[in-house]
């Protein structure tokens, strides 16, 4: 399984509406399970991290056999499941799903077993 990280900064009060977010996917486990196995997504993780300055850090990581492949066609899709996520969860990050989200820049360590 291959692994990509994709880190955004939240903007005042986006955390609390991406939880919010969060609660009305689980709503909608189904539908988000088979976006992500039509996108051979086979891991999904989102955590928030609270910064030394106040600010907060969400990150994604996304694992499957070829997660960045699944990156690029969940921006493409139209699928109803992924235009309702798209659209709602965009405006919490100021951030266009429609295009496919910046992975981080460099990996600078990691480590199997």
């Amino acid at each position: 399984m291959s692994t990509v990280l994709v880190a955004l900064p939240l903007p005042p009060g986006g955390a609390e509406k991406f939880e919010s977010f969060v609660k009305q996917v689980n709503a909608r486990l189904k539908d988000h399970a088979a976006s992500r196995t039509r996108l051979k997504i086979t891991q999904e993780v989102c955590a928030i991290q609270d910064m030394p300055d106040g600010g907060k850090l969400f990150v994604l990581c996304l694992g499957g056999a070829d997660p960045v492949e699944g990156n690029r066609l969940f921006a493409e899709s139209q699928q109803e499941y992924d235009r309702w996520f798209k659209d709602n969860v965009g405006p919490i990050f100021n951030v266009n799903f429609d295009q496919p989200l910046p992975p981080i820049s460099r990996t600078v360590f990691e480590w199997h077993a």
